[in-house]
């Protein structure tokens, strides 16, 4: 096995093994958010969710008659079965309100659910960030909050049940100084209703799913339910009568809550902050605040609820530590990277194939790959899908450059077996491979033109000499008085020429494919084109083509590296043979290539114009623009590798000259080279 087959061995392991390592990745990420069981979803700026875990798929709200909704659906008609945006329904939008702010919030949502019945949510929306500090969306999370709703409203209600009953029982007793057992009575009556309120208050208190604490206008704690002592550590005896801060991680005189405070709005509502539980760990919590006022409302303490949003957090960095990492490893290997379903719709592209192809999310792959309206006739996806294994292959894309791709079956997390497609563009390996088989060849036939060149120019020079010495003897022969015959003499001369002509051949054939540094000259183009059609014109003679030239003396020099100058006027004729063929298989009058040089003034510069013009097939008008790109060829399969234009047109450019066409379909072709004369 040769060092390049190990090679590509190797590297074919190592992309089946990153491949495995991203939809492992890819898996674990999913499952990741899958086992949260409250609804999350990850939601573009364009208000569409990008990411959704199983909790938000089964969220049971009204929908389309299938019960189903796509991927890429805006994000109030998958949690809210809406068909407006919130904002433009009257309600809150944590999205816009993150995109102003940039911090996470938290709002409020009433559902109704497919039952009929209403909820109420907390929506908590955090900003997502991408690697160049851009906000690429939210991450939302969704609580059922109702029962602490209805609780708090319970709770409400009895504090305020309390505080009229007592107010009523005080009036009363002030007003019946007269009826002393009947007072006597009912101040019973009203302790044991006052009894029970609190008995029913404290029993709300304490099965309320969310930690609650009230404190006084000195914020020292005055009551602490059951979740408070779960979430904290801290019982009730070991918190009643001390200040709150005593589980804070960052006291109040630093940050502070604002309860107090008349600049901070009240209720606070959701507030993300940090405690320090009894035996040391730190905990993040989301927290609700307002104030308690007694019947005249005046303001006699605060009261505080708070749950653990730690896991919550947790999940969020998590799956940004695992996006970061897919994203990086992507980016390292310069892949692509589109995901496809059955539909052959685009679910999801990363950053490289954007940059290329621009937002394609929602369109079509044969669309966005090929520019075709329908699928292709072999879909390496669909292969993929149906076999369960990788597809790969080398095609064109719609931007006329060479790729890479792979197809990678995986199930997704909806059940359905989708591609993840990998692209890598490889225009210009392709290109170097096609230069350096070039370089090959040319080293090749300078090889076979060096080791045949003393076997033909000897025998070449051994008949013009004799050709020579035959034809200087008729001449003594003539001086002598005797006759010559003129016939043989002509037959001398045209040895000769011929001989002369092979031998022209041969050295420039040797000129041609030398490989060596050339240093650039100041040539006469007609010298150029007359070694060039040297190297072809027997070609196109034999095929029947008439070759006219055009070519004034006194045409200002060109500064060009003949050798790479003259491959060009090859190429071009050679072009030109083929589309003569294509049209004239025989010979024909209309058979014919003509080359023209002038002189033409551009601004500011002398150019030296050559036209190369041959009556042939002619170019279609929507290919006009493509001729010039690597590896496109309108040749068959096999005749033309699509490189020759591409390769001559930066040689032109290099001579800082242009290369363009001109062309009518079924007329005529006409390649122009136009270069800067030298100027001394």
């Amino acid at each position: 096995m040769s060092w390049n087959a190990h090679d590509r061995r190797v590297a074919k392991n190592d992309r089946r093994a990153i491949g495995r390592m991203l939809l492992d990745h890819l898996r674990f990420l999913q499952s990741v958010i899958n086992g949260v069981t409250d609804p999350v979803l990850v939601i573009g700026t364009d208000m569409r969710v990008k990411l959704i875990n199983q909790a938000a798929r089964d969220f049971p709200v009204p929908r389309s008659k299938s019960g189903k909704f796509a991927e890429n659906s805006h994000c109030y008609r998958v949690l809210f079965g809406r068909e407006q945006a919130c904002d433009k329904d009257g309600r809150e939008c944590p999205l816009m309100e993150v995109l102003e702010t940039g911090k996470a919030v938290t709002v409020s949502q009433i559902v109704t659910l497919q039952s009929g019945e209403l909820r109420h949510y907390e929506v908590f929306a955090s900003p997502l960030w991408g690697g160049n500090d851009e906000l690429l969306g939210i991450i939302e999370i969704l609580r059922d909050v109702t029962e602490r709703e209805l609780a708090a409203e319970v709770l409400k209600k009895s504090h305020d049940e309390l505080e009229r009953r007592v107010e009523e029982r005080t009036l009363e007793l002030q007003k019946a100084n007269k009826a002393l057992r009947l007072e006597i009575d009912e101040r019973r009556w009203a302790e044991d209703q006052l009894i029970q309120s609190l008995e029913q208050a404290e029993l709300v208190y304490s099965v309320i799913p969310s930690a609650i604490f009230t404190v006084d206008l000195n914020r020292n704690i005055t009551s602490w339910n059951k979740k408070a002592e779960s979430v904290t550590g801290y019982r009730e005896e070991e918190v009643l009568g001390k200040p709150c801060s005593i589980f804070a991680l960052h006291p109040c005189t630093k940050k502070g809550c604002g309860v107090y405070s008349d600049k901070v709005r009240k209720p606070i509502l959701s507030r993300v902050c940090e405690i320090r539980t009894k035996d040391g760990r730190i905990r993040i919590i989301s927290k609700n605040a307002d104030l308690l006022r007694d019947a005249d409302g005046k303001v006699i303490g605060a009261v505080e609820s708070f749950e653990d949003i730690t896991v919550q957090q947790d999940v969020d960095r998590q799956l940004r530590t695992e996006r970061d990492k897919f994203r990086g490893i992507l980016s390292a290997l310069d892949q692509g990277m589109h995901i496809v379903n059955r539909d052959y719709v685009i679910e999801y592209q990363n950053e490289i194939l954007r940059r290329i192809f621009g937002d394609k999310i929602g369109e079509k792959c044969y669309e966005v790959y090929k520019q075709r309206d329908k699928p292709c006739e072999v879909c390496r996806m669909h292969a993929a899908i149906e076999r369960n294994d990788i597809q790969r292959t080398e095609e064109i894309m719609s931007d006329r450059r060479h790729y890479e791709q792979s197809y990678v079956p995986f199930a997704d997390v909806d059940g359905q077996t989708k591609a993840l497609i990998l692209l890598r563009d490889v225009t210009e390996e392709k290109m170097y491979r096609a230069e350096t088989m070039r370089a090959g060849q040319l080293a090749s036939i300078g090889e076979l033109a060096a080791g045949v060149a003393h076997e033909i120019n000897n025998p070449i020079n051994g008949i013009i000499n004799y050709a020579q010495v035959l034809l200087d003897d008729s001449s003594q022969v003539s001086l002598e008085g005797e006759a010559v015959n003129p016939v043989q003499r002509e037959m001398l001369d045209r040895i000769i020429k011929e001989g002369e002509r092979i031998a022209y051949i041969v050295r420039n054939l040797l000129f041609f494919a030398r490989q060596r540094e050339e240093e650039a000259e100041v040539v006469a183009i007609e010298a150029i084109v007359h070694d060039s059609l040297s190297l072809i014109k027997h070609q196109l003679q034999k095929d029947g083509v008439i070759i006219r030239t055009d070519i004034p003396e006194g045409l200002p020099a060109v500064r060009v590296y003949p050798q790479q100058l003259q491959q060009v006027f090859l190429n071009l004729l050679s072009n030109a043979r083929y589309a003569l063929n294509q049209r004239y298989p025989g010979r024909d009058p209309g058979k014919k290539v003509e080359i023209r040089c002038r002189a033409v003034q551009d601004p500011g510069r002398v150019l030296v114009r050559t036209e190369i013009t041959d009556y042939g097939t002619g170019i279609p008008p929507e290919l006009l623009s493509q001729i010039f790109e690597p590896f496109f060829s309108s040749k068959k399969p096999g005749e033309g590798t699509g490189l020759g234009l591409s390769i001559s047109a930066g040689l032109v450019r290099d001579f800082h000259g242009a290369l363009r066409v001109e062309s009518e379909l079924g007329e005529h072709t006409t390649m122009i080279v136009d270069l800067p004369a030298h100027e001394e």
